[in-house]
């Protein structure tokens, strides 16, 4: 019975326990069916610029909108589309929507798509990608890690048309349309790309496919499908169709925007969008990590079944499908507050749902509690697949904030809802979510056209648990940032910049996916962003590109110490506070001192006993510390003492026997102390053993040229003379014993014995010896070896690099052996000197993560909430398939269509047999014909009418023309378009026909441009060309055809350059012509196409004719053409003299008849002939611009104002702009100044400053006037903006003007600046040629001006009245006194004067110079007399052109350009001039600036040229002539700017590719012949910026400033390399870099970094920023005070060491005579040789001159200590070159030190031939007042200041000793603006001396009258004999 009992007990306990498991089961299965799904991620992009969830609750919490016009770049027909008639067919009666206006952008590369695949794509499927990605990147998960993941994809889309507008397929996209536009792949992509295997599912159910989606992905996530899904939808209007239809049905608001549920709704309004949801089961999501945004508690979908319509909702189905939900999340209606509806704004679906939610939330709710009604389509128009996802995000991001936000039109609720049915009201205004006892709950709804309603709810998140973390180290937090490309970092950066105070920002950043190239930031991120995003130079950023491979942590020996090293990281690091302790117990059983005493005990850190026992812990402990932070070590390597911490961190020593090991055997050391030494040398192995002297051995060998050697004092003494006495470079080390010597076998037997103990183990951690690379076992014997052997680091370095380590970890308090490793390694140190803290290790974490070595960040960085940051910055472009131009279809308007180029379609004229062809040409639809010009003006080359009246022959059989003469040139112009029309007459008796052709503009009346006859075929023999070249023909060059003929003004670009080869047998010519490859696709359409024909009548110029004088000539009449075949793409032809003047056998390029022209007739034609233009006259036109690109450049609005303070302003806005190094343009954007018939004159000034800028600084600035537009002109930099329209500026030939008498006898003609060369020229011209008789000539020295008494007794000899007066015409009371006593009628306003410089050393006060002659004159004159005629300004073309180096010029007569166009629009007499250059040099010009802008195109003007120019342009009646002589051969041969593009056509040029073909080049290339291949292309451009022929006449070794550099030719070259290269070259190369050799060394060390597209800015500029505000405040003299401070941190040589510094003198002159002239800079910010560079070119071929650097002044040079420093090091290079006394030469602030200099080597008996001193002053605040406008234009970098700082601060109580040395004070004759009114203001010097007074100031006697001053010291040198 028991057992019965028992089995029964036992049976009834598994039936329970059965039960039990049953239960549980049953119930972890209903709660999986029920687990409520996080949101853990969202992204999305809709109308209004919404591009994140943030932008859109910005919107919604605004009340913002974001419906807009149609997009206008999708092929619409908007002007066709658009009537308000409902009924008019193919229309819309609204005109806006809510768009993606960027929707054609994408980033293909960073999703692995190919730029074709790409073209190809759906944008849908694009934005799919782009928000799948940013959904994942946002929940802080890498999508690269769910990659063969169980995630689903579900995503709605319901358009698939992107591909229907086009009539053709681009073959580019073949085999990817198909993929590319299918719905299924939509999702199937995503999940492709990231490499998902979930399920994917595209869905489409209209209005509510993205709701929907969520429905299912929540369901698979529940039922175990996936384990994270994304869920969305998405929708793009590619056509305006949806527009059309529902225009028919009247359902769409005319405002185009939905008003849900109000009274005002009239329709809805259609948008577009992109949402993404990443879910989640929100178990998952709290196990993760991953951030709960909210909670989708339940979900629901139905259909409407057989309602009342297929279309119509259904009331009670949305019923159904709320309950339903709300039974799926177990809640009742009143457990939900809001309801972001479906509404649409109809008045038919509004009130069904409004009873739907009245009937279900609107029941059992308390009355003062009602459900919130609204919707986002109020915001954003009903974006159809996307909108249902809308709403979830705008509720998510609700709940999250705890504010519902207003419903847009909702002030009054529609009356066809019966509101008082239920608690429901609408959210008319924003309300506060207040917190109940429950959490905040909203419903979403979305109703789909076809029937399918969804319905979610959702509920707010719960509050997360996070665990409070202690990070690893403390005191410093990391911002890490990553891209794919560098431009992509940049503008992470920039995204970040607004986010650097939200706690948890690095945090999140750090989650955030791994990129390639990675940036890191330690300490404030606020500038160091800043500095990332525009590319400028921050020490708180770190950069780098990421690497693969091992890691290995180094362990150096002795050096590395520091007092109080790592004692900052005690604090801030318990790993490594608790390694040094353990490592303190460690070593307290053999020291008899504490670790952590000793730290700070620089006595102690003396001893060899302390001082190694104390880096192994520290090392040690770092070790500890890395690995602490998720940086493992693959390996160990030590250095000497330094392989006892690497063998304890590998675990071969115990803690205890490494003590051991390091603690005794640094004690026997000690009785080595005092007998040797060791000594670092600069040399290889082998060089450095053949030095070796007796008792002195090899240490230890670290690199290539890095060897340290040990042993006797007395050897090494040696050594170091040998050293020195060869030029290698040796130093001492610190120590006073020797090991790795023989020294040490001294200690053998004590150090085996003391080690004798330890227990050495297999090493965990691999050990690489630096002993011996032989199976080792580390007992005491190995530790005698490793002090007494040579290290051999440098082997053991190359082992582990071809063993795969890639990241070298130097574990000691300061990095001293891995800067040295090779440069394929990564080198990272642990802490530096004096940065012992934990700012320093983290940033060394953070050097490794930039490299690719990551630590483990979150165990890093503290605990902090989660940021929502901004996304991956996608480095987008646009892919569009464009619709294409069609020419339509002719056959449905009576015509026959015909496949030509330049034709059509064909119809029959009613009545006759004639037939007439019609087409359309342009320049953008032709854009080859673009390629022939003649003397600057595109004509339809005669060989296409030829095309023309064959193609409409051969239709008719008519395939002879018989003749063609040409009658009428047709001109092609851009932007305009020319209908073409061949007229084929009736057919006679014989089958004959005449043709025409003819061309019309817009309403012109038709132009014949020839007419003819042709004929039917008859049997002609074509005659082939088999023999080639034929017998007896001697080959012709050709190579300089093309520049030959455009000199005779047949400008031909590529399309017309085919002629490749010739050969000449007596007057006949065989030529080879090609088809460029850009128009052989287009060949087969043609007969022959016209650019091959043409080409081969090029052949003529070879000598077919002889030379008759007659100049240009042009066909004329073409006789007997027949076509042979068709469609030729190359050709041989044999041109030969006939009785119609040249006759033409062409072949195909084997020689198979291809055409034959009997006759061809040219005749001679002039540029008149083409539109009788007057040569050398020029005007300035705004011509339509072509096309445009879109840009995200910075916009700077300048508003007109005060002159002076708006140029100031500009000036500053330029300058600033320039100090950010990144390439991107500036945008200036004024309104009115320019191209508008009033024009402001001051906002054209800054134009005229701007184009200097633009000149100086290619790419970095574009000038708009006008509304700034989203796409500007590819290629312009200027534009003008007219109702929307662009227009750009070209240079255009001025017709020949008719007669016309400006001036008469009864003039009284006023001349200001008339007694300078132009005005005394044009006094002279007005009396002789216009017989004016009374003149009134202005100056400022009046009558004593030179040459004025010999031009007023020459004028008077002519009969002319003449008054020579002084009055400065800027001085208006002094004009008004002059015209009052002097009554004139008209005006000639020549005076002007300039102050050259670059835009960067540009100043206000320097802009005041050149104003106030050209600008305050001309509005005095323009005031004073209003009625004066002729009103003539003589400007300049710099006002037109920006000429660099000119922008205040530039801005003066840009000025006085719009004054004259106002002056004129009033009603006054005005004309401006903007000469160009004149071939008289003047005060305004020199031979200098004649030969430079002669290599530039500019030829000068003689005078009497110029002066007939003046009658013509004032002739012309225009306001603006610019009359100037182009050289046009000259220009062609250059990159011809803009402005000159409807002048002259470039040779054809490759588009800029960022140096990418140099690049290329070089890349194929070793060493040796990269720098060779660099080299030559700066020599080349050397002599390109120069006008020499080629690259062989530049010596690469001679210095720029000698080869006639000067700052403008600098800012050349530097643009020119920049260009050719990619990189990003400084203003400064040519004077940082002072020869050619030295330059092309410079580049090639740019391109030695891998990938590196630009250089690593040199330097900070802190300082110039403090340099600027303190002369802002008039704090000069303070802030020079304290450079002088800072200087002092700076690094600095000693007399001892001077002679290291191995200056170099800058050679700028060569030339027989003696002595050599020494020229000494200044000591200010500026520096440097090129201050002599004007001065130096006076003795050239005369004298030796040269300029001795002043040290300091150059990135890396450390400064002098003491004056005896500077000065032995600059004596030591005066001295080396040799030869006779020199003589010392120096200007302003350099006059001291060349007087020290000059007693220095007087004493070292070498004293200068002479001492002359230019313009000296003494240091105080009056020199500095007196040169601080100078000072700002040229504030330099952190280096240069503090480095003047320096130099003032040793010279700032320097008094000058007497000396022998003969000395000359040269003296400027005129005050700087600052001294007018000091009386005591000239230059002087207390000492014995000459003087002489030269012309100009202080600065302009070295500039423009450098000259005069070159010759007063050579007069005064010949004096001395």
């Amino acid at each position: 019975m028991k057992d019965t009992e028992d089995k029964l007990r036992y049976f009834l306990k598994q039936v329970t326990a059965d039960l039990h498991e049953t239960r549980k089961r049953l119930k972890e299965t209903e709660a999986a069916g029920s687990e409520p799904i996080a949101i853990v991620g969202m992204a999305c992009r809709y109308p209004g610029g919404v591009a994140s969830p943030e932008d859109l609750w910005r919107m919604v919490e605004t009340g913002g909108d974001g419906i807009s016009g149609f997009p206008v770049d999708r092929g619409w027909d908007l002007e066709a589309l658009y009537d308000p008639d409902p009924d008019k067919q193919g229309t819309s009666y609204v005109s806006q929507g809510g768009f993606l206006h960027d929707v054609a952008e994408f980033d293909p590369a960073f999703f692995g798509i190919s730029p074709r695949e790409a073209l190809a794509m759906d944008p849908q499927q694009r934005l799919l990608l782009e928000t799948s990605w940013e959904a994942i990147e946002r929940a802080g998960i890498d999508p690269g890690s769910l990659k063969g993941s169980r995630t689903g994809v579900f995503a709605g889309l319901m358009y698939h048309d992107y591909v229907s507008g086009l009539t053709e397929i681009p073959d580019e996209v073949g085999g990817y349309l198909g993929t590319g536009n299918s719905g299924s792949i939509a999702s199937g992509r995503v999940s492709y790309t990231f490499g998902f295997e979930g399920p994917a599912l595209t869905v489409d159910t209209a209005c509510s496919s993205s709701l929907v989606t969520l429905h299912l992905a929540a369901q698979a996530l529940r039922r175990g499908e996936c384990d994270l899904a994304l869920s969305g939808g998405v929708t793009v209007m590619f056509t305006p169709g949806t527009f059309v239809e529902f225009s028919r049905q009247r359902g769409m608001a005319p405002d185009g925007r939905c008003k849900p549920f109000a009274e005002e709704a009239d329709g809805t309004g259609w948008s577009e969008g992109v949402g993404m949801l990443l879910v989640e089961r929100l178990s998952d999501a709290r196990r993760n990590g991953h951030p709960v945004l909210a909670v989708l508690r339940g979900s629901a979908v139905n259909q409407d079944g057989a309602s009342n319509g297929l279309t119509a909702p259904n009331g009670p189905s949305q019923q159904r499908v709320i309950r339903e939900a709300l039974a799926d999340a177990r809640l009742t209606t009143a457990d939900v507050d809001v309801v972001e509806a479906h509404g649409t704004g109809t008045t038919l679906g509004d009130p069904i749902e409004a009873q739907a939610l009245l009937a279900t939330y609107g029941k059992g709710r308390p009355s003062d509690r009602p459900l919130w009604l609204g919707s986002i389509k109020s915001n954003l128009g009903h974006t159809q697949a996307a909108a249902g996802v809308a709403g979830i995000i705008k509720m998510v991001q609700a709940l999250r904030s705890g504010i519902l936000p207003r419903s847009l039109h909702a002030e009054t609720p529609s009356s066809h809802v019966d509101w008082s049915a239920g608690a429901v009201s609408l959210l008319a205004e924003a309300r506060p979510w207040p917190e109940l006892d429950r959490p905040r709950r909203a419903a979403v709804s979305s109703f789909g056209i076809s029937g399918t309603n969804a319905h979610v709810v959702l509920e707010a998140a719960p509050a997360a648990e996070v665990e409070p973390r202690q990070p690893v180290v403390t005191g410093a937090t990391p911002w890490l940032l990553s891209a794919r490309t560098p431009e992509a970092l940049r503008a992470r950066a920039a995204q970040l910049r607004s986010f650097v105070d939200l706690p948890g920002a690095a945090a999140t950043l750090a989650a955030r996916p791994l990129f390639g190239h990675r940036a890191a930031i330690v300490g404030d991120p606020r500038a160091a962003l800043d500095a990332l995003a525009t590319g400028k130079p921050s020490n708180l950023l770190i950069e780098g590109t990421a690497q693969s491979g091992k890691a290995v942590f180094v362990f150096p020996g002795q050096g590395s110490q520091w007092v109080g090293m790592a004692e900052e990281l005690l604090l801030s690091a318990p790993v490594f506070a608790e390694s040094m302790a353990e490592c303190e117990q460690a070593l307290s059983s053999f020291v008899d001192w504490k670790l952590s005493d000793v730290l700070s005990d620089a006595a102690a850190l003396e001893r060899v006993d302390v001082v190694q026992p104390v880096l192994f812990a520290v090392m040690v402990s770092l070790a500890r510390l890395w690995r602490a932070c998720g940086v493992e070590p693959a390996a160990v390597v030590g250095h000497s003492q330094g392989e006892i911490a690497a063998a304890c961190v590998a675990g071969a020593l115990s803690l205890d026997d490494a003590a051991r090991v390091v603690c005794l055997r640094s004690k026997a050391i000690l009785a080595l102390s005092g007998l040797g030494g060791m000594v670092s040398v600069a040399a290889s192995e082998d060089r450095v053993r053949e030095l070796l002297p007796a008792g002195v051995s090899v240490a230890a060998v670290n690199g290539p040229s890095a060897v340290v050697v040990s042993g006797d004092v007395a050897g090494l003494e040696a050594l170091l003379k040998r050293c020195e006495l060869l030029d290698v470079r040796a130093k001492r080390i610190p120590v006073d014993y020797a090991s790795h010597s023989a020294h040490v076998d001294a200690i053998e037997q004590e150090v085996l014995s003391a080690l004798a103990g330890i227990s050495p183990q297999a090493p965990v951690i691999p050990f690489y010896s630096t002993v011996t690379d032989e199976p080792l076992e580390l007992d005491a014997g190995y530790w005698f070896r490793n002090l007494r052997g040579t290290v051999r680091f440098a082997a053991t370095v190359d082992r582990l690099l071809e063993d795969g380590f890639r990241f070298f970890v130097e574990t000691s308090p300061h990095p001293v052996l891995v800067p040295g490793i090779s440069e394929d390694a990564v080198a990272l140190g642990s802490l530096r000197r004096g940065e012992g803290g934990a700012e320093r290790f983290v940033a060394s974490l953070a050097e490794a993560h930039v490299h690719g070595l990551s630590p483990a960040w979150s165990s890093i960085l503290p605990t902090a909430d989660w940021v929502d940051l901004p996304t991956y910055p996608f480095q987008r472009k646009r892919f569009w398939l464009e619709a294409g131009t069609a020419a339509g279809d002719a056959s449905a308007f009576g015509q026959t269509v015909v496949d030509h180029p330049l034709l059509g379609a064909v119809v029959a004229v009613p009545g006759t047999g004639g037939l007439l062809y019609t087409g359309r040409i342009s320049l953008e639809t032709h854009p080859w014909l673009a390629d022939h010009a003649v003397s600057g003006t595109v004509l339809v080359p005669g060989t296409a009418f030829v095309e023309l009246a064959l193609a409409a022959g051969t239709q008719v059989d008519c395939a002879l023309l018989d003749e063609l003469t040409l009658e009428a040139p047709l001109v092609l112009e851009e932007g305009t378009d020319v209908r073409l029309s061949v007229e084929l007459g009736d057919a006679d008796v014989d089958g004959r026909r005449e043709v025409g052709v003819y061309s019309r503009r817009g309403d012109e009346p038709w132009t014949r441009h020839g007419n003819g006859v042709l004929l039917p075929e008859t049997d002609g023999v074509p005659t082939p060309l088999a023999e080639w070249p034929p017998a007896g023909a001697e080959r012709v060059g050709v190579e300089a055809l093309y520049d030959e003929l455009a000199n005779a003004g047949l400008e031909y670009g590529p399309a017309f350059q085919g002629l490749r080869a010739a050969w000449r047998r007596e007057n006949e010519v065989f030529a080879e012509i090609d088809l460029p490859e850009a128009q052989t696709g287009e060949a087969p359409a043609f007969g022959l196409h016209p650019a091959l024909l043409d080409g081969a009548l090029h052949g003529i110029a070879l000598g077919v004719l002889p030379d008759d004088g007659e100049g240009l000539r042009l066909p004329f009449a073409f006789s007997g053409v027949r076509l042979w075949s068709r469609g030729a793409t190359a050709l041989r032809v044999r041109l030969r003299p006939a009785a119609d003047g040249v006759a033409l056998t062409v072949a195909d390029g084997e020689g198979l008849p291809v055409a034959d022209v009997d006759g061809l007739l040219l005749r001679p034609v002039s540029v008149s002939g083409l539109g009788g233009y007057r040569e050398s006259l020029f005007g300035l036109d705004w011509v339509p611009a072509g096309a445009t690109e879109p840009h995200d450049a910075t916009v700077w609005h300048c508003e007109s104002g005060d002159l002076r303070t708006v140029l100031g302003a500009a000036l500053e806005r330029v300058r600033t702009w320039l100090d950010e190094p990144g390439d991107g343009p500036l945008v200036v954007a004024t309104r009115g100044g320019i191209a508008t018939e009033r024009p402001d004159p001051v906002t054209a000034a800054v134009w005229g400053l701007v184009r200097s800028a633009q000149s100086e600084h290619p790419g970095r600035f574009v000038l708009v006037d006008g509304d700034v537009p989203a796409a500007l002109p590819a290629g312009e930099s200027q534009v003008v903006v007219r109702d929307g329209v662009g227009f750009v500026p070209r240079l255009v030939r001025v017709p020949e003007p008719g007669p016309a008498r400006p001036w008469s006898d009864d003039d009284v003609v006023l001349i200001t600046g008339g007694t300078g060369l132009l005005g005394a020229a044009v006094a002279k011209h007005l009396v002789v040629t216009h017989g004016v008789r009374s003149l009134v000539l202005l100056s400022r020295s009046g009558a004593s001006a030179p040459g004025a008494a010999a031009l007023a007794d020459e004028l008077t000899g002519m009969g002319a009245e003449v008054r020579i007066l002084a009055c400065d015409a800027a001085d208006r009371e002094a004009l008004r006194q002059v015209l009052a006593a002097h009554p004139v009628t008209g005006v000639v306003h020549a005076a002007g004067v300039l102050d050259d410089g670059l835009i960067t050393a540009q100043t206000p006060e320097r802009l005041d110079r050149v104003l106030a002659p050209k600008v305050d004159a001309a509005v005095n004159l323009h005031e004073l007399l209003p009625d004066a005629a002729p009103f003539v300004m003589f400007s300049s073309a710099a006002g037109v052109f920006g000429n660099p180096g000119q922008s205040g010029y530039a801005a003066a007569n840009a000025f006085v350009d719009a004054l004259v166009e106002r002056r004129r629009a009033d009603g006054a007499a005005a004309a401006s001039l903007a000469w160009g250059l004149w071939a008289t040099t003047s005060a305004m010009t020199g031979s200098a600036d004649v030969d430079r802008m002669a290599r530039a195109g500019l030829t000068g003007l003689s005078t009497e040229e110029g002066l007939d120019l003046l009658d013509a342009a004032l002739a012309t009646g225009r306001t603006l002539t610019v009359p100037m002589g182009l050289d046009l051969a000259a220009l062609r041969a250059e990159e011809v700017p803009p402005l000159l593009r409807g002048l002259v056509r470039a040779r054809a040029r490759r588009a800029p590719d960022g140096g990418g073909a140099f690049r290329a080049r070089l890349a194929g290339l070793d060493a040796d012949g990269r720098d060779a291949e660099i080299l030559e292309l700066v020599r080349g451009q050397v002599a390109a910026v120069l006008g020499h022929d080629g690259a062989d006449a530049i010596d690469a070794g001679v210095a720029f400033l000698e080869l006639g550099f000067d700052s403008l030719t600098a800012v050349d070259l530097r643009n020119r390399l920049a260009a050719s290269t990619g990189l990003r070259l400084p203003p400064s190369l040519v004077f940082d870099h002072p020869t050619p050799l030295a330059v092309a060394e410079r580049i090639s060390g740019d391109f030695a970094v891998p990938d590196q597209a630009e250089p690593v800015p040199a330097a900070t500029d802190v300082f110039g920023a403090m340099f600027a505000r303190a002369i802002e405040l008039d704090e000069v003299a303070q802030f020079v005070a304290l450079a002088a401070q800072a200087s002092r941190y700076r690094p600095s040589f000693t007399v001892e060491t001077a002679r290291e510094q191995n200056l170099q003198p800058v050679r700028l002159a060569k030339g027989p005579s003696g002595p050599e002239l020494v020229c000494v800079p200044s000591l200010l910010a500026g520096s440097g040789a090129h201050e002599y560079a004007r001065f130096a070119a006076s003795f050239r071929d005369v004298q030796d001159v040269s300029v001795v650097p002043v040290p300091g002044f150059g990135h890396g040079q450390p400064l002098p200590d003491s004056i005896e420093a500077v000065l032995h090091a600059q004596a030591d290079a005066i001295l080396r070159e040799g030869g006779d006394p020199v003589v010392l030469v120096a200007h302003s602030s350099g006059g001291p030190l060349a007087h020290a200099l000059a007693r220095h080597l007087e004493e070292a008996g070498s004293a200068p031939r002479a001492l002359v001193l230019i313009d000296v002053y003494p240091q105080d605040e009056h020199a500095l007042d007196g040169i601080r406008d100078r000072l700002s234009g040229g504030l330099g970098d952190d280096t240069r200041l503090t480095a003047m700082g320096a130099y003032l601060r040793l010279f700032a109580d320097y008094v000058p000793a007497p000396t022998g040395v003969p000395t000359l004070l040269v003296r400027a004759s005129e005050p700087l603006e600052a001294w007018r009114d000091r009386t005591e203001w000239r230059s002087g010097w207390a000492l014995p001396h000459d003087t002489v007074d030269v012309e100009g100031d202080h600065f302009t006697m070295l500039e423009r009258h450098a000259g005069t001053t070159a010759e007063a010291v050579r007069e005064w040198l010949g004096r001395l004999g």
